[in-house]
């Protein structure tokens, strides 16, 4: 594949494989549900030189039996979207290198198994523009990925429930398509295409809850570690409170790929139950209000009927012949 930092962007993205129960060792799957959706604060970076920093928002917009590479899965299906600057070094065709900088876009969906979480299929498109600052003229740049992976999963022991300290390994074979354009100084604006199906296994484990601060407040989150074939790696802080990670960081050995740090969340599981749109809090503040207008009203009416009285004075009785 062509960049292991596109692998990082997309791994940011993945849901963690576990959520806690009421048992400090034991962790189930979240519930999540259509308009949960969670922003992140992110810093990725690809195999180009770039880096990427901005906010990317997973939105869960469906739950519903999905096909993916023939076989049918219990899924989550969730919108991708992003937005934020890019900077870096680009290397130049005619030698030498230069500083660049500008914005990005993403876009796309997500498959993710319901039973354990696991990404399932993921359609990506990135998109960034700019300038590359060189000491002649500045030059404007275009860069786009567009990358389709699906993954037929043939063994998959890691489900719910979990335990603390448990792991295991998934086989499945992964299906990619990358298109990948990179426009400067009268380049080709042909993407050029990698493409192939090779089995991609992860091995999955569980650790003990870990204090984890972010944007989005402090959380006690479960470290789970994903370990790709190539020595990469996907460590996921799970937030309960939050149903998805709280901290991301993807790794290929010793070098950090990027990072992912929750901004702000919605998890409707553990949102107070309503009535008409309303908490039951906020219905005890509606009965009281309703109440205390009852009382001003009541108090009006009987003010309004009551009859007018004034001091007058005294008229003297005539006294009769």
């Amino acid at each position: 594949m062509r960049s292991l930092g596109w692998l990082a962007l997309a791994a940011l993205l993945v849901l963690p494989a576990a959520t806690a129960a009421a048992e400090s060792t034991t962790v189930n799957g979240p519930a999540l549900a259509p308009g949960d959706h969670w922003t992140y604060r992110t810093n990725t970076s690809l195999a180009t030189g770039l880096a990427l920093n901005g906010l990317v928002t997973l939105t869960v917009t469906s739950h519903a039996p999905t096909e993916v590479e023939g076989r049918s899965f219990d899924a989550y299906i969730m919108s991708v979207t992003g937005t934020g600057t890019a900077s870096g070094t680009f290397a130049l065709r005619f030698g030498g290198s230069a500083q660049a900088s500008g914005a990005w876009t993403l876009s796309g969906q997500q498959v993710v198994d319901a039973r354990g979480l696991k990404i399932l299929s993921s359609v990506l498109d990135l998109e960034a523009n700019g300038t590359i600052h060189t000491n002649s003229i500045p030059l404007a740049f275009e860069l786009s990925v567009q990358n389709t992976t699906s993954f037929r999963i043939d063994s998959d022991p890691w489900q719910f429930p979990l335990t603390v300290g448990a792991t295991s390994q998934v086989t499945r074979r992964m299906n990619f398509t990358e298109d990948f354009r990179l426009v400067y100084f009268g380049g080709s604006p042909n993407p050029s295409r990698t493409a192939g199906i090779i089995w991609w296994n992860a091995s999955y484990s569980i650790e003990a809850a870990a204090a984890v601060d972010t944007p989005a407040g402090h959380f006690d989150a479960y470290p789970i570690r994903e370990s790709q074939p190539d020595g990469s790696e996907t460590l996921s802080f799970f937030a309960p409170v939050a149903g998805n990670h709280a901290r991301t960081e993807a790794r290929n050995g010793t070098t950090q790929l990027g990072t992912s740090e929750l901004v702000s969340y919605r998890y409707q599981a553990l949102e107070p139950p309503t009535f008409l749109g309303l908490t039951t809090d906020r219905w005890a503040f509606v009965a009281i209000g309703a109440s205390a207008a009852g009382v001003l009203v009541v108090w009006w009416l009987r003010r309004r009927r009551k009859p007018a009285t004034r001091d007058e004075p005294a008229v003297p009785v005539k006294a009769g012949p």
